[in-house]
């Protein structure tokens, strides 16, 4: 674990290696995550060990003047859709400076990461997602993070349960 500034976020190292990653052909993905496909890791790389919280992402939007655009993707009740009066800084559910931040867009998240770059001098980038799967699955050859069978994963995930099935049309 390391970090390369005071509020720089805590990083951690990925060594290199390979893993296959994508769908196994379970039925438990869809057609855009088969077949399986190996990841080669060649050198080791440094991934945020926590998502970038509010208060990272407020100070680098103090810093640099850098204003989001776009709005969050909501519940409206009926359908998720995008809501123009909600942002990163108000995204209609309460937050703490330590929660992760929302409401952000890929331009966003790569603008952190320029920012980062520049302010230590060290290279930030966002990470493929090769090696996000890469890192993610920490050497596990399962489906899951937390094994094969799907049933388990309301106990490890935040995943749609059965209320929203209930309560969410299209949710199987």
């Amino acid at each position: 674990v390391f970090r390369d500034c005071a509020e720089c976020p805590e990083m951690v190292v990925i060594p290199p290696g390979s893993v296959s990653v994508d769908s196994p052909g379970d039925g438990a993905g869809t057609g855009r995550e088969e077949p399986q496909r190996a990841v080669n890791l060649a050198a080791a790389i440094g991934v945020g060990k926590y998502e970038v919280t509010r208060a990272q992402f407020a100070r680098f939007a103090r810093e640099t003047g850098h204003a989001t655009k776009g709005s969050c993707f909501v519940w409206s009740g009926v359908r998720y859709e995008h809501d123009a009066s909600k942002d990163w800084r108000n995204p209609g559910f309460a937050q703490t400076d330590n929660d992760p931040v929302v409401c952000v867009n890929w331009n966003d998240a790569k603008a952190y990461a320029d920012w980062l770059t520049k302010k230590t001098g060290k290279p930030y980038r966002l990470p493929t997602e090769a090696e996000w799967e890469y890192a993610a699955r920490a050497g596990t050859q399962t489906s899951r993070p937390w094994g094969d069978n799907a049933k388990n994963a309301c106990r490890y995930a935040n995943v749609a349960d059965t209320s929203a099935m209930r309560d969410v049309p299209g949710t199987t």
